[in-house]
């Protein structure tokens, strides 16, 4: 794909995402398996969170600064409440 295709996809998800009432806050009550909640913090992780790499996906490059680190307290937030930091933490342990 073109670099001009490219740079038009990010210039309307940009838009899309700062459109009125896309940073109002909603609450959300999720019922997850801990391993559900692994997954999704590793998903989280690897997907959005990795700062060393840049995204290859155009939603995910359009984000502000802000999303991403928002993200990143949701990230830690889910280990947190489920009770599993460690656990992850260790899990992430193996893998290295």
């Amino acid at each position: 794909m073109s670099s001009a295709v490219n740079k038009e996809k990010a210039k309307i998800f940009e838009t899309i995402l700062s459109s009125p009432g896309m940073t109002e806050k909603c609450k959300i009550v999720l019922h997850m398996s801990r391993q559900n909640i692994i997954l999704l913090g590793r998903l989280l992780e690897t997907g959005l969170l990795t700062s060393k790499n840049e995204p290859t996906d155009e939603i995910i490059s359009a984000l502000p600064k802000e999303v991403s680190e928002e993200l990143r307290e949701m990230h830690t937030e889910i280990l947190k409440k489920a009770d599993l930091t460690e656990f992850y933490e260790k899990l992430k342990s193996i893998q290295a």
